[in-house]
């Protein structure tokens, strides 16, 4: 966003070594990797993430999966995606989490830390913003993240219409920035996000970083410098759009909202299981992970595409149909996907950064 022709044209150069790389790899390795959508605890449902899976089925296996309490479920996955749980993960689905990370399995998390929507609001100005516990804290925490029961406030955000006025019978809409929806700007150089352009999202929460030996954490994706928390329970209200807001009170610095955790991690359920558990075949408990990766978002919305009931029409991943702009949602999911599943080392190309050397104009 922002940038200019030049730059423009240099960033695609740039990534051009990438594409034509990931397409001879597609092309070598006719078997693909196999990635399950986790369902069974209010996960997003196969509409609200059919943009993504289509994009995924080009270089995956891709399916939808009750774990319930099978311990079988993940056996046949490289990775799964966690989107937008709401309910109670039991302590059988995620002892089966767990082992499947243990055994080298990847894990692409987006759990938001409040509960809250937008359609609380269209019958009323004010809403509240629940903390969102899903059973799944103890085993983050011990992988070395947190996602906080808080929203993350930004300055720089998506708008959102609001009624002015009235013309006549018609109501006045104007556009405002909705704060509670930040607009997220990749800064740093790694190969999930390098040359990205801006994200949409909505209701995010802070992630904070736990001291654990032998995990690398990469914070992926931040607010901005002009950010501001608030703990849940918290008032919701499109009031705070009347007035303007004071600077000062948004002052706590750039909230990672998406965090890489690689490493070798430790189980949660280490001292945890029965003797006849740990010590069963059958079972293979593992204390210890093998290197692996995992990604923790804390925003389900950012791979949830809109869907219009009433046309029956299913928008673009990251469309923002006020501002009618497409927003780089999907290729963030799919870098994040590519770097947990490329054992290649592919994906480094997209941080490689050269220079293209232009004339000056002004000289010629």
């Amino acid at each position: 966003m922002g940038a200019g022709s030049d730059e423009m044209l240099n960033n695609s150069m740039q990534q051009l070594e990438y594409e034509l790389a990931k397409s001879i790899s597609k092309l070598s390795n006719p078997v693909s990797q196999n990635i399950a959508f986790i369902e069974g605890h209010g996960e997003l449902d196969s509409l609200e993430v059919i943009d993504i899976v289509k994009s995924l089925k080009e270089n995956f296996s891709v399916e939808r999966v009750k774990i319930d309490a099978q311990l079988s479920s993940l056996k046949n996955f490289d990775a799964i995606i966690i989107a937008k749980p709401d309910s109670i993960f039991s302590e059988k689905d995620k002892f089966i989490i767990d082992q499947f990370l243990m055994k080298g399995g990847k894990i692409f998390l987006l759990v938001d830390g409040t509960s809250v929507t937008m359609d609380s609001l269209q019958s009323s100005p004010a809403t509240m913003a629940i903390p969102l516990l899903v059973n799944l804290e103890d085993m983050l925490f011990k992988y070395g993240a947190r996602v906080n029961t808080n929203l993350v406030l930004d300055l720089r955000a998506l708008p959102i219409p609001v009624v002015t006025g009235y013309v006549g019978n018609q109501p006045k809409q104007d556009l405002f920035p909705w704060y509670y929806f930040p607009l997220i700007i990749p800064e740093i150089k790694h190969p999930v996000v390098n040359n990205l352009d801006a994200l949409k999202t909505q209701f995010v929460s802070s992630i904070d970083t736990i001291g654990k030996p032998g995990i690398k954490k990469t914070f992926l994706l931040s607010t901005s410098k002009y950010s501001k928390l608030t703990n849940a329970p918290a008032r919701v209200s499109l009031n705070v759009l009347r007035d303007k807001p004071d600077e000062k009170q948004f002052s706590r610095g750039p909230q990672t909202i998406a965090l890489l955790l690689e490493g070798v991690f430790e189980s949660v359920f280490t001292n945890r299981v029965p003797p006849q558990i740990e010590h069963s075949k059958e079972i293979a408990f593992k204390e210890k992970s093998v290197p692996t990766k995992m990604i923790v978002v804390s925003d389900g919305d950012i791979i949830c595409n809109d869907v219009n009931k009433t046309r029956d029409k299913v928008l673009p991943l990251g469309y923002d149909k006020y501002t009618q702009r497409e927003y780089a949602n999907r290729d963030f999911v799919m870098n994040c996907v590519n770097y947990l599943l490329d054992k290649s080392g592919l994906i480094i190309a997209r941080a490689k950064e050269f220079k293209l050397r232009l004339l000056d104009k002004q000289r010629i």
